[in-house]
């Protein structure tokens, strides 16, 4: 986009230096046309006073003014299409420029957008089961060794624990594991009266 901006602001710089330098041309143009035409005109009033009938060479002298009047429109005219054309090569220049940074553009958006779908279709190939899989999965045998030694504490710990509970609170399990049976045959007996 800076490059738009900065494309833009040389389009304007070149046309104002090629109108500075066409009305540059035409200012010399001019000038040396206007002091021509007074030396012309400086010559053929010394001739029209030379010779006893001037009024001959006057008519001439108008003639040759605007010639060199047509001159200068043909040298401005030339000079104008000149310039259009270049402005004309420019605004060109310019357009295709722009299309070149839109395609590109959008040739970027395109490839950001395949590689979101790819990181999409491999987010979506892998569950969660496969990432705590990789996630646990030890790295070297050290690792390996010290998930070994945290499962066989954390077993050997429940294992003392279920048997303090049962030692210490003896009458209270029992209580609980025929609750659990009485409460498992009621619902096979219940199960069983309502199938005809």
């Amino acid at each position: 986009m800076e490059e738009l901006k900065e494309n833009q602001k040389a389009l304007k710089l070149t046309s104002q230096k090629a109108q500075k330098q066409q009305h540059e041309k035409m200012q010399k143009a001019i000038r040396g046309t206007s002091t021509s035409s007074s030396s012309s005109d400086n010559e053929t009033e010394s001739r029209d006073a030379e010779s006893p009938a001037g009024s001959s060479d006057t008519g001439g002298t108008s003639s040759l003014s605007s010639e060199e009047s047509s001159g200068t429109e043909g040298l401005r005219d030339k000079q104008l299409r000149g310039i259009h054309l270049e402005l004309e090569r420019l605004r060109w220049h310019f357009v295709l420029t722009k299309l070149k940074c839109e395609l590109e553009d959008k040739e970027k958006q395109r490839l950001h957008e395949e590689q979101m779908e790819q990181i999409r279709q491999q987010a979506g190939k892998g569950s969660v089961n496969e990432g705590l899989q990789n996630l646990l999965q030890p790295s070297n045998k050290y690792a390996f060794f010290l998930y070994c030694f945290i499962v066989f504490c954390v077993i050997h710990t429940l294992k003392e624990l279920a048997f303090y509970v049962l030692e210490t609170h003896c009458l209270f399990c029992f209580t609980i594991v025929l609750f659990y049976l009485l409460k498992m045959t009621f619902q096979d007996y219940r199960n069983n009266n309502k199938r005809p």
